[in-house]
């Protein structure tokens, strides 16, 4: 819930705002879209809708025609669209307008440079692995990510990190030639990435935005407690999106080796990284603050979890009726993880009662 809602939600509550003003405090707060914010977001989604289809119409291009195509005609095609496409970015960039052009530019640069290397794979046949291509592609479009600071070219590099770790662990023995070992390697390797990765993202894209939108201090005449009370947080569409991709990796890692007898040992330090896991995603989306969508990530994961590893026994011992204590145990837990977000929720919300409202109370309460 936005805080403007919150807010005209509170005034109605403690009788400070009338019902009949309640319309107009909505449309001067814009609780809801205007015509002006449904324009602004369908200009913007068209916009990278359409370069990510520019991108791509140049690859299915090539495919469709690569029999009536020489080679210098591909290699010229997908290198001379390279060269526009940072060609007309440095000079908007020298001009310094158009922002979101400019990092849709870049992610375009970085699709072809994609695009570029497997054109030159498939032609010269050099035979290299594809966790190389899905690497080197990470590693030549970096400087583009870097500059642009766009989320959506961080992801597009973040999955080139997990495409390249996942194929390299696939065609290589690393340390071990025990196939389970060598998988357990794979998906720690990839939940330690983006778990970082997420960490990064609250770091640097979190913080920024937080020192951006923060224009409100803490009165001195607050208490400590009040203080250190979390509140509800907006995190970026991108964080949701790293933060959904570290929960499928150490969900992932956490029920690998629950049906492999005598693993007790590797089962129970899979367990205990995932518990650290849960800890963490605790301590900053409820401790520190409050994100609803990361803390059902973390019921979800919480869920998966206690079913594997209930199912093993209950359905080892107790046949058919290990299917129904499973049931009952879904159940269960499902509902306490909507009781328990509930109440986040509500606490959240009282949390973030704006200062107007709580003034507003204690004058009504002195003048009473």
């Amino acid at each position: 819930m936005s805080q403007p809602r919150r807010t005209i939600e509170h005034l109605l509550q403690h009788g400070i705002l009338p019902i009949t003003q309640a319309d107009a405090a909505a449309s001067h707060l814009e609780v809801y879209p205007n015509k002006r914010t449904w324009l602004a977001f369908f200009d913007k989604a068209l916009l990278v809708i359409g370069a990510v289809a520019l991108a791509l119409s140049l690859v299915f291009f090539i495919a469709y025609n690569w029999q009536n195509m020489g080679k210098m005609g591909k290699f010229a095609l997908v290198e001379g669209t390279l060269l526009v496409t940072i060609a007309l970015y440095v000079g908007l960039s020298f001009r310094r307008r158009f922002l979101l052009i400019r990092q849709l530019l870049l992610l375009i640069a970085s699709i072809i440079t994609g695009s570029l290397l497997a054109l030159f794979g498939q032609v010269y046949q050099t035979g290299a692995d594809t966790w190389q291509l899905f690497f080197m592609w990470a590693l030549l479009i970096t400087p583009w990510v870097v500059i642009a600071r766009f989320p959506a070219l961080w992801l597009l590099w973040l999955g080139l990190i997990n495409a390249s770790l996942t194929s390299y662990f696939d065609i290589s023995d690393f340390l071990f030639n025990d196939y389970l070992y060598q998988r357990v390697v794979q998906l720690g390797a990839l939940a330690i990435t983006n778990f970082i990765a997420l960490n990064v993202w609250l770091f640097f894209i979190e913080n920024k935005k937080r020192s951006q939108t923060t224009s409100t201090r803490i009165e001195p005449s607050h208490s400590i407690a009040d203080r250190q009370r979390p509140t509800k947080s907006s995190l970026h569409w991108s964080t949701y999106a790293v933060g959904l991709l570290s929960t499928y990796s150490i969900t992932h890692l956490a029920i690998f080796t629950i049906f492999e007898n005598n693993r007790f040992l590797m089962s129970a330090v899979l367990l205990v990284m995932w518990l650290i896991w849960c800890v963490f995603m605790v301590w900053r989306f409820y401790r520190y603050s409050v994100s609803l969508l990361m803390l059902t990530y973390l019921s979800g994961s919480v869920i998966i979890v206690v079913m594997f590893w209930a199912g093993k026994p209950l359905l080892d011992h107790l046949y058919m009726s290990g299917f129904l204590i499973l049931a009952l145990l879904l159940m269960g837990m499902s509902s306490a993880a909507v009781v328990w977000l509930r109440k986040v929720a509500r606490l959240s919300n009282e949390n973030n009662i704006p200062n107007a409202v709580v003034k507003g109370l204690a004058r009504g309460r002195n003048d009473e």
